[in-house]
Protein backbone atom coordinates (compact mmCIF):
# COMPACT_ATOMS: atom_id res chain seq x y z
CA UNK A 1 0.00 0.00 0.00
CA UNK A 2 1.34 3.77 -0.70
CA UNK A 3 2.22 5.43 2.52
CA UNK A 4 0.27 8.66 1.21
CA UNK A 5 -2.57 6.45 0.83
CA UNK A 6 -2.40 4.46 3.80
CA UNK A 7 -2.64 8.01 6.11
CA UNK A 8 -5.59 8.48 4.54
CA UNK A 9 -7.18 5.40 4.57
CA UNK A 10 -5.94 5.08 8.36
CA UNK A 11 -7.71 8.43 9.19
CA UNK A 12 -10.80 7.43 9.84
CA UNK A 13 -11.88 9.93 12.22
CA UNK A 14 -11.98 12.61 9.65
CA UNK A 15 -15.15 13.57 8.18
CA UNK A 16 -16.07 11.86 4.84
CA UNK A 17 -18.51 12.99 2.60
CA UNK A 18 -20.32 10.16 1.11
CA UNK A 19 -19.44 11.41 -2.45
CA UNK A 20 -15.95 10.37 -1.47
CA UNK A 21 -16.00 7.50 0.89
CA UNK A 22 -17.88 5.29 2.87
CA UNK A 23 -17.40 2.44 5.43
CA UNK A 24 -19.15 -0.33 6.16
CA UNK A 25 -15.83 -1.95 8.32
CA UNK A 26 -17.69 -2.71 11.78
CA UNK A 27 -15.36 -0.59 13.71
CA UNK A 28 -18.28 1.33 15.39
CA UNK A 29 -18.59 -2.41 16.92
CA UNK A 30 -21.98 -1.81 15.89
CA UNK A 31 -24.35 -1.87 12.71
CA UNK A 32 -25.34 1.41 12.12
CA UNK A 33 -22.83 2.21 9.27
CA UNK A 34 -25.34 0.14 7.16
CA UNK A 35 -28.33 1.64 5.88
CA UNK A 36 -30.63 -1.09 6.40
CA UNK A 37 -30.98 -4.98 6.99
CA UNK A 38 -33.01 -7.42 5.55
CA UNK A 39 -33.70 -10.04 8.24
CA UNK A 40 -31.52 -8.62 11.04
CA UNK A 41 -31.81 -11.40 13.56
CA UNK A 42 -29.14 -12.99 11.07
CA UNK A 43 -26.66 -10.47 11.60
CA UNK A 44 -24.51 -9.39 14.13
CA UNK A 45 -20.64 -8.27 14.87
CA UNK A 46 -18.34 -10.54 16.11
CA UNK A 47 -14.33 -10.36 16.90
CA UNK A 48 -13.33 -13.55 16.80
CA UNK A 49 -12.52 -13.81 12.63
CA UNK A 50 -11.62 -10.02 11.40
CA UNK A 51 -10.26 -8.84 7.60
CA UNK A 52 -8.94 -5.40 9.25
CA UNK A 53 -9.55 -3.30 12.86
CA UNK A 54 -11.09 -4.97 15.30
CA UNK A 55 -14.86 -6.45 14.06
CA UNK A 56 -16.53 -7.78 11.43
CA UNK A 57 -19.87 -8.75 10.39
CA UNK A 58 -21.34 -12.02 10.43
CA UNK A 59 -24.07 -13.18 8.37
CA UNK A 60 -26.00 -16.69 10.15
CA UNK A 61 -29.19 -18.23 8.90
CA UNK A 62 -30.92 -21.35 8.55
CA UNK A 63 -33.84 -23.04 7.60
CA UNK A 64 -35.99 -21.31 10.04
CA UNK A 65 -39.06 -19.29 8.62
CA UNK A 66 -37.92 -16.38 10.50
CA UNK A 67 -35.32 -16.28 7.17
CA UNK A 68 -38.08 -16.14 4.62
CA UNK A 69 -38.83 -13.13 2.99
CA UNK A 70 -42.69 -12.53 3.19
CA UNK A 71 -42.62 -16.15 3.54
CA UNK A 72 -41.43 -16.68 0.26
CA UNK A 73 -39.77 -20.22 -0.05
CA UNK A 74 -37.59 -18.89 -3.00
CA UNK A 75 -36.09 -16.21 -0.73
CA UNK A 76 -34.30 -17.44 2.50
CA UNK A 77 -31.89 -14.59 3.66
CA UNK A 78 -30.31 -12.18 5.34
CA UNK A 79 -28.30 -8.96 4.38
CA UNK A 80 -26.96 -5.52 4.49
CA UNK A 81 -28.00 -2.90 2.43
CA UNK A 82 -26.07 0.17 0.83
CA UNK A 83 -27.21 2.81 -0.91
CA UNK A 84 -25.12 5.50 -2.48
CA UNK A 85 -25.76 9.00 -2.47
CA UNK A 86 -25.35 9.14 -6.48
CA UNK A 87 -26.40 6.07 -8.76
CA UNK A 88 -28.09 8.40 -11.02
CA UNK A 89 -27.55 8.16 -15.06
CA UNK A 90 -23.79 8.32 -15.76
CA UNK A 91 -22.32 8.49 -12.16
CA UNK A 92 -19.39 6.44 -11.21
CA UNK A 93 -18.96 4.55 -8.12
CA UNK A 94 -16.10 2.34 -6.82
CA UNK A 95 -17.33 -0.37 -4.07
CA UNK A 96 -15.88 -3.37 -2.49
CA UNK A 97 -15.81 -5.22 0.71
CA UNK A 98 -14.36 -9.06 1.78
CA UNK A 99 -15.76 -12.12 3.07
CA UNK A 100 -15.28 -14.83 4.40
CA UNK A 101 -16.58 -18.68 4.54
CA UNK A 102 -16.06 -21.03 7.91
CA UNK A 103 -17.29 -23.90 5.61
CA UNK A 104 -18.20 -24.15 2.07
CA UNK A 105 -21.55 -23.31 1.41
CA UNK A 106 -24.14 -25.90 -0.53
CA UNK A 107 -23.48 -26.32 -4.22
CA UNK A 108 -27.17 -24.51 -4.64
CA UNK A 109 -27.10 -21.06 -5.98
CA UNK A 110 -26.28 -18.18 -2.81
CA UNK A 111 -26.61 -14.50 -3.88
CA UNK A 112 -23.89 -12.97 -2.29
CA UNK A 113 -23.94 -9.45 -3.25
CA UNK A 114 -26.43 -7.92 -6.01
CA UNK A 115 -27.08 -4.08 -7.30
CA UNK A 116 -31.38 -3.71 -7.38
CA UNK A 117 -33.26 -0.32 -8.31
CA UNK A 118 -35.38 1.22 -5.93
CA UNK A 119 -39.06 1.70 -5.87
CA UNK A 120 -39.19 -1.29 -8.51
CA UNK A 121 -37.10 -3.65 -6.83
CA UNK A 122 -35.15 -5.53 -9.66
CA UNK A 123 -32.04 -7.00 -9.59
CA UNK A 124 -29.55 -5.44 -12.42
CA UNK A 125 -25.92 -7.51 -11.31
CA UNK A 126 -25.06 -10.03 -9.21
CA UNK A 127 -22.58 -12.24 -7.53
CA UNK A 128 -23.55 -15.52 -7.07
CA UNK A 129 -21.97 -18.38 -5.23
CA UNK A 130 -22.23 -22.61 -5.24
CA UNK A 131 -20.17 -24.52 -3.23
CA UNK A 132 -16.98 -22.63 -3.61
CA UNK A 133 -17.27 -21.47 -7.09
CA UNK A 134 -18.03 -17.35 -7.66
CA UNK A 135 -19.88 -15.93 -10.37
CA UNK A 136 -20.67 -12.41 -11.98
CA UNK A 137 -23.31 -11.70 -13.97
CA UNK A 138 -26.65 -9.85 -15.07
CA UNK A 139 -29.52 -11.02 -13.32
CA UNK A 140 -31.79 -11.49 -16.28
CA UNK A 141 -28.64 -13.64 -18.13
CA UNK A 142 -28.87 -17.32 -18.08
CA UNK A 143 -25.09 -17.44 -18.14
CA UNK A 144 -22.55 -15.70 -16.21
CA UNK A 145 -20.23 -13.12 -17.48
CA UNK A 146 -17.08 -14.36 -15.33
CA UNK A 147 -16.46 -17.10 -13.06
CA UNK A 148 -13.82 -19.03 -11.04
CA UNK A 149 -13.98 -22.40 -9.42
CA UNK A 150 -12.12 -21.82 -6.04
CA UNK A 151 -13.32 -18.03 -5.99
CA UNK A 152 -15.53 -18.51 -2.81
CA UNK A 153 -12.78 -21.00 -0.88
CA UNK A 154 -13.61 -21.42 2.72
CA UNK A 155 -11.10 -20.47 5.35
CA UNK A 156 -9.48 -17.25 3.69
CA UNK A 157 -10.68 -14.10 3.02
CA UNK A 158 -11.48 -12.98 -0.46
CA UNK A 159 -11.75 -9.44 -1.97
CA UNK A 160 -14.13 -8.16 -4.27
CA UNK A 161 -13.73 -4.43 -5.72
CA UNK A 162 -16.07 -3.13 -8.52
CA UNK A 163 -15.96 0.09 -10.20
CA UNK A 164 -19.64 0.79 -12.01
CA UNK A 165 -20.26 3.25 -14.40
CA UNK A 166 -24.31 3.66 -13.70
CA UNK A 167 -26.18 3.64 -16.91
CA UNK A 168 -30.06 1.89 -18.12
CA UNK A 169 -27.75 1.61 -21.93
CA UNK A 170 -26.36 -1.50 -21.92
CA UNK A 171 -23.46 0.40 -24.49
CA UNK A 172 -22.97 3.04 -21.94
CA UNK A 173 -22.81 1.20 -18.51
CA UNK A 174 -19.30 -0.32 -17.76
CA UNK A 175 -18.46 -2.58 -14.95
CA UNK A 176 -14.60 -3.37 -13.93
CA UNK A 177 -14.29 -6.28 -11.52
CA UNK A 178 -11.61 -7.21 -8.94
CA UNK A 179 -11.22 -10.47 -6.95
CA UNK A 180 -8.38 -10.94 -4.75
CA UNK A 181 -6.17 -8.08 -6.15
CA UNK A 182 -6.67 -9.17 -10.20
CA UNK A 183 -8.68 -7.48 -12.88
CA UNK A 184 -11.03 -10.11 -13.56
CA UNK A 185 -13.81 -8.72 -15.93
CA UNK A 186 -14.15 -5.08 -17.59
CA UNK A 187 -17.33 -4.61 -20.40
CA UNK A 188 -20.02 -2.14 -21.00
CA UNK A 189 -23.83 -3.68 -19.84
CA UNK A 190 -26.50 -1.92 -18.66
CA UNK A 191 -25.90 -1.49 -14.77
CA UNK A 192 -29.06 0.58 -14.36
CA UNK A 193 -32.69 -0.72 -14.59
CA UNK A 194 -34.04 2.00 -15.70
CA UNK A 195 -33.41 6.13 -15.91
CA UNK A 196 -35.48 6.99 -12.75
CA UNK A 197 -35.01 4.34 -10.06
CA UNK A 198 -32.10 4.77 -8.02
CA UNK A 199 -29.65 1.87 -7.42
CA UNK A 200 -28.40 0.15 -4.28
CA UNK A 201 -26.68 -2.88 -3.03
CA UNK A 202 -27.32 -5.86 -0.29
CA UNK A 203 -24.37 -8.18 0.60
CA UNK A 204 -24.80 -11.70 2.78
CA UNK A 205 -26.67 -14.93 1.93
CA UNK A 206 -29.65 -14.95 -0.23
CA UNK A 207 -30.98 -18.52 -1.26
CA UNK A 208 -33.92 -21.10 -1.40
CA UNK A 209 -34.85 -22.24 1.92
CA UNK A 210 -31.96 -25.00 3.30
CA UNK A 211 -32.41 -26.99 6.39
CA UNK A 212 -28.47 -25.99 6.68
CA UNK A 213 -27.04 -23.22 8.88
CA UNK A 214 -24.89 -21.28 6.87
CA UNK A 215 -22.18 -18.66 7.82
CA UNK A 216 -20.76 -15.86 6.20
CA UNK A 217 -18.21 -12.83 7.24
CA UNK A 218 -18.03 -9.41 6.04
CA UNK A 219 -15.43 -6.91 6.83
CA UNK A 220 -13.18 -3.89 4.68
CA UNK A 221 -17.01 -2.58 2.51
CA UNK A 222 -16.15 1.04 1.49
CA UNK A 223 -17.13 3.24 -1.26
CA UNK A 224 -14.06 5.87 -2.39
CA UNK A 225 -13.94 8.28 -5.27
CA UNK A 226 -11.08 6.37 -7.45
CA UNK A 227 -9.95 3.05 -8.09
CA UNK A 228 -6.55 3.87 -7.10
CA UNK A 229 -7.82 4.30 -3.24
CA UNK A 230 -10.27 1.47 -3.25
CA UNK A 231 -7.70 -1.25 -4.04
CA UNK A 232 -5.22 -0.04 -1.85
CA UNK A 233 -7.41 -1.09 1.08
CA UNK A 234 -7.18 -4.76 0.02
CA UNK A 235 -4.37 -7.15 0.23
CA UNK A 236 -3.86 -7.94 -3.28
CA UNK A 237 -2.22 -11.68 -3.66
CA UNK A 238 -1.97 -12.37 -0.28
CA UNK A 239 -4.20 -15.18 1.07
CA UNK A 240 -5.63 -13.75 4.35
CA UNK A 241 -6.96 -16.48 7.35
CA UNK A 242 -9.05 -15.60 10.11
CA UNK A 243 -6.96 -13.12 11.29
CA UNK A 244 -6.22 -10.94 8.95
CA UNK A 245 -4.25 -7.68 7.85
CA UNK A 246 -1.97 -7.64 11.42
CA UNK A 247 -3.15 -10.04 13.75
Amino acid sequence: MKPLLALLLGLSGLPATAESIWRGDFETGNLSQWHYLANPQGISVQSRCVYQGDYAGQIQLDGDPEFLWHGNEALNRSELNFKPSDTREGAEVYFGWSFYLPQPLSQAKHELGYWESSDSWQQQIRFNIHGEALSFQTSSADSAHWSTPQGASAGVWHDVAMHIHFSSDPQKGHVTLWHDGEQVFAEHLQTRVNDTDAMFTQIGILRAREDSTETILIDNARQTDNAEELLAAFDAGTPLGCHGKGR
